[in-house]
């Protein structure tokens, strides 16, 4: 696929995309879920670093584990996991198909948050870039 086919993909890596689901016809059913996510905003916000969320939408953030990687300096990683674990299983069971988010500027299929939440899951819970090969044998 070309960058333009990717146009409403979310980058989460150099060759990895969380694919678009159509949301044709199904607009009006959509959920605001930035409560869902309150725990997650310090980290969200760090990786706001393309551009402006007002702007430019979900393209504006960097979800790329490197990019988590350095947010992560000034967070609390095991925090943040257990914020994450909780945002997914609230966004799961939300009583919609289709959610939203003011705050990123984006409107997506459940199934592409989910996706999404499970990254950041993923990279929350793995170490620190560097980490393993630092340490002592």
């Amino acid at each position: 696929m070309t960058e333009r086919d990717r146009k409403h993909d979310i980058q989460i890596g150099d060759e990895t995309w969380i694919e678009f689901i159509s949301l044709d016809g199904r607009y009006e059913q959509a959920l605001d879920i930035d409560a869902l996510l309150a725990g997650l905003w310090p980290l969200i916000c760090r990786l706001e670093t393309h551009c402006d969320a007002g702007c430019c939408g979900i393209d504006a953030f960097d979800f790329t584990c490197e990019s988590i990687d350095t947010a992560l300096l000034e967070l609390d990683r095991a925090q943040l996991h257990a914020a994450c674990l909780q945002a997914r299983a609230a966004v799961a069971v939300a009583g919609s198909d289709v959610l939203t988010s003011n705050t990123m500027n984006h409107i997506a299929d459940k199934r592409v948050f989910l996706q999404l939440l499970g990254h950041l899951e993923r990279c929350l819970a793995g170490p620190r870039s560097g980490q393993a090969a630092s340490q002592p044998r």
